[in-house]
């Protein structure tokens, strides 16, 4: 009788550990731009349908740090419009946060020059067509080898200075979160 009660209690902690892991896996909303103004405290969140209903979208047409000099074309949404809406828009600086805990200090009066987007989408190019992933031209949703759901990304080819090729800090991958920083 004693094992049959162990088993038991084995069995019920499983089902129980799994049941956390399950609630825990929902809670999180893959594909969601959260808007801080405190780090832990959202006051909005958007998924790409939010946005769009939001803002207009915007396209950029650049080169990236990781794409070999080749020009590729991005749509997404007016970040300072974004910040702007969220009432974000004075703040000195803005941290782009990545859900691996990498996070970008970008400073407003460079998001105000350049007017990077949050991108969302890409264009398929000739290659990506070839192989039957999209048709040449329309844009597809950014995906995990495109740094996507969200991507900030700048306007390379119209910034008077080129950044340094190796730093990439301003472009933040797999954003997740805009936070207001003092």
């Amino acid at each position: 009788m004693e094992i049959y009660s162990g088993w038991r209690i084995c069995l019920l902690g499983l089902v129980l550990i799994c049941a956390a892991s399950a609630a825990s896996a929902a809670m999180v909303e893959p594909h969601v731009l959260q808007i801080e103004r405190q780090r832990g405290k959202p006051i909005a969140s958007y998924n790409e349908d939010d946005l769009a209903k939001s803002f207009a979208y915007r396209v950029i047409k650049t080169r990236t740090p990781w794409s070999n000099d080749v020009q590729r074309t991005y749509r997404g949404f007016s970040l300072i419009e974004i910040l702007a809406k969220n009432g974000l828009a004075n703040a000195q600086v803005i941290k782009g946060i990545a859900p691996d805990n990498y996070s970008a200090r970008i400073a407003m009066d460079e998001i105000k020059r350049y007017n990077p987007i949050v991108a969302s989408q890409i264009a398929c190019n000739d290659i990506e067509a070839k192989a039957g992933k999209c048709r040449e031209g329309d844009f597809r949703p950014l995906e995990p080898g495109d740094f996507g759901p969200f991507s900030i990304v700048w306007p390379v080819d119209n910034m008077p200075q080129a950044p340094d090729p190796e730093d990439r800090s301003r472009w933040v991958w797999f954003l997740t979160g805009l936070q207001f920083e003092q």
